[in-house]
């Protein structure tokens, strides 16, 4: 019989980020494709977007079919101008990797084995976001 673990946070390490601008809109946004630590299998595509709103959204959408989850991420202009020099700043450092953190709304559940399985898909808010950025 599997014990279940009920998490709410999710831990991952960033592969690849790509900056976009998209001038016909001035659309700004980082794209972050993540290998997730803390479960067994799958991935996450993280959209962090840079908007004027007052309201942010944070939303993290997990499919029951196939191993990926799609994190949608609105962040005031301060803030994301802060990230993108971060992260451009220590960009030349490939040794180490930067870990992301997401505490979210919702627990899912998995095995001991870190398996996630849903029935169905889950999306979720996310209460908190943390970058661990490695300086050497």
């Amino acid at each position: 019989m599997n014990d279940w673990l009920h998490i709410k946070k999710l831990e991952m390490l960033v592969v690849k980020a790509d900056y976009n601008h998209l001038l016909t809109n001035n659309l700004e946004e980082i794209f972050l494709s993540c290998e997730l630590l803390n479960i067994a299998r799958g991935r996450c595509e993280v959209t962090l977007l840079k908007v004027s709103n007052t309201t942010l959204n944070k939303k993290l959408l997990i499919s029951s079919k196939k191993a990926l989850m799609k994190a949608h991420i609105e962040l005031d202009k301060e803030y994301f101008n802060n990230l993108f020099e971060t992260l451009f700043k220590y960009s030349n450092q490939k040794s180490k990797k930067i870990k992301l953190t997401f505490l979210m709304d919702k627990a899912v559940a998995t095995d001991s084995e870190g398996i996630l399985i849903l029935d169905d898909d889950l999306e979720t808010d996310l209460k908190e976001m943390k970058f661990n950025i490695p300086i050497f």
